[in-house]
């Protein structure tokens, strides 16, 4: 059974920005040996909401390029997450409203559990 890693936000920052010259090599040093079949990555709904927190808030990169990256990571095989389908529904629903990455969240995990999204955001609630 290969090894799994629960994989914190600032690896995942810093592998996609490989902005820093200590942490982001190891970061893609994780990530080549992941790629290589060594072991898995275990990516968090949480840590994820805190990637897109920080690349968007922090590093103000536009939401595009966030979701890419996002969506080309978690769709590789060795990341592991079993509601990724939700992960990457959330994030496209990011990147198609003015909504937050946590009221897509709420709102991909509501359709699928097909449970109604109470909110008083109006502009949301056009979309329960």
């Amino acid at each position: 059974m290969k090894k799994t890693l629960f994989i914190d936000a600032n690896i995942i920052v810093h592998h996609l920005l490989g902005d820093h010259p200590v942490l982001s090599p190891q970061a893609k040093k994780l990530f080549v040996q992941a790629q290589s079949g060594k072991m898995l990555m275990y990516f968090d709904e949480v840590i994820i909401a805190e990637v897109v927190w920080v690349l968007k808030s922090f590093y103000k990169l536009p939401k595009e390029d966030i979701v890419k990256q996002l969506v080309d990571i978690i769709s590789q095989s060795w990341v592991i997450n079993p509601r990724k389908k939700l992960l990457v529904a959330s994030l496209g629903q990011f990147v198609a409203t003015n909504f937050s990455y946590a009221d897509c969240w709420a709102l991909a995990v509501s359709k699928y559990k097909k449970i109604k999204l109470e909110t008083f955001d109006k502009d949301l609630q056009k979309l329960t």
